[in-house]
């Protein structure tokens, strides 16, 4: 099952399925049992399909070309590539010309193409020219587009399900602490990083643990350091000592499914993506990666004393 959430405004919720196509048909890996937060920074709301707020240019991030006092995006998908030459946007005409059209101006079509031509006026204002033939495409590629870099980037980061753990392994006695733990791998813990590469820079997405919330389906929720959730059972800890990352339940898992709790623990990643050119923020989010699949199973009993 997708778990997205959405927060309070300035935090957006990313839909989607694992490796899953966006409304623009970009890739948005919000996986299933993982959940992803985007949280946008200051001024800016951006989405997948969409630039970010790294260093480039506007608020929406998109790189921005200056031409006669103002600035237009440098790329426009229906326009073309803008020239801070003249003001004017080019794009290779889809289909070119028949050979022998004017627009080719008695050039032959193997030397060249033919591009449509739309120029800003003084006042901003865009007006189609007639097309024009150019031996070397006017311009150049689209900049890279930082936001699709990042998710590239972060679909590069592997990261698995915590394996859970308890103590007592067998049954729990209400009143006291059970120890709870998870194992600690190079894809559950630390920090893992994911490098995409563009035409002009590079972005980096880095992932570091924050913290590990559980849910010891009792009712109870409560959170770890991600130092205490990895520290295992030790067999010399004094009985009834608390542990680093533990619980102590209140009542017996006599009434629940098999009689046993489910108990699940949520690795909370910060996400933090970043230009190489710049050192920017492009955007940065919490993803959480948790064991809801496969839930550690634990029974807890109640002791009765006789007198």
């Amino acid at each position: 099952m997708v778990i997205c959430a959405l927060l309070s405004i300035g935090m957006l919720a990313v839909p989607g399925r694992a490796i899953a196509d966006g409304p623009a048909g970009e890739v948005n890996p919000c996986a299933s049992r993982d959940i992803c937060i985007i949280i946008t920074e200051p001024g800016s709301t951006p989405r997948p399909g969409q630039t970010g707020t790294g260093g480039g240019g506007g608020s929406d991030g998109v790189q921005m070309c200056a031409w006669n006092g103002k600035e237009y995006p440098c790329w426009d998908d229906a326009l073309g590539w803008f020239s801070t030459a003249d003001g004017c946007y080019y794009h290779r005409s889809q289909p070119q010309p028949p050979a022998g059209d004017p627009a080719w101006g008695g050039h032959d079509p193997s030397s060249g193409a033919v591009y449509e031509v739309n120029c800003r006026g003084d006042d901003g204002m865009l007006t189609p020219k007639p097309s024009t033939f150019f031996a070397q495409p006017p311009g150049g590629p689209p900049p890279d587009n930082p936001v699709t870099l990042g998710w590239d980037a972060f679909g590069k980061i592997e990261f698995e399900d915590p394996e859970v753990h308890a103590a007592p392994s067998d049954t729990g006695v209400v009143g006291v602490p059970v120890w709870l733990w998870y194992v600690a791998t190079p894809r559950t813990s630390g920090t893992l990083e994911g490098t995409a590469p563009g035409r002009t820079f590079s972005v980096t997405a880095r992932a570091v643990l924050d913290h590990v919330e559980w849910d010891t389906g009792d009712g109870s929720y409560f959170t770890c350091s991600p130092k205490d959730a990895a520290t295992p059972y030790r067999a010399d800890a004094p009985a009834g000592a608390q542990p680093p990352c533990g619980h102590v339940y209140r009542s017996t898992s006599a009434d629940k499914k098999d009689q046993r709790f489910d108990v699940t623990a949520t690795l909370v990643w910060k996400v933090v993506v970043t230009r190489s050119d710049t050192s920017g923020t492009v955007f940065s989010f919490f993803w959480k990666r948790s064991n809801l699949a496969d839930p550690f199973k634990t029974k807890v009993a109640e002791v009765q004393v006789l007198n």
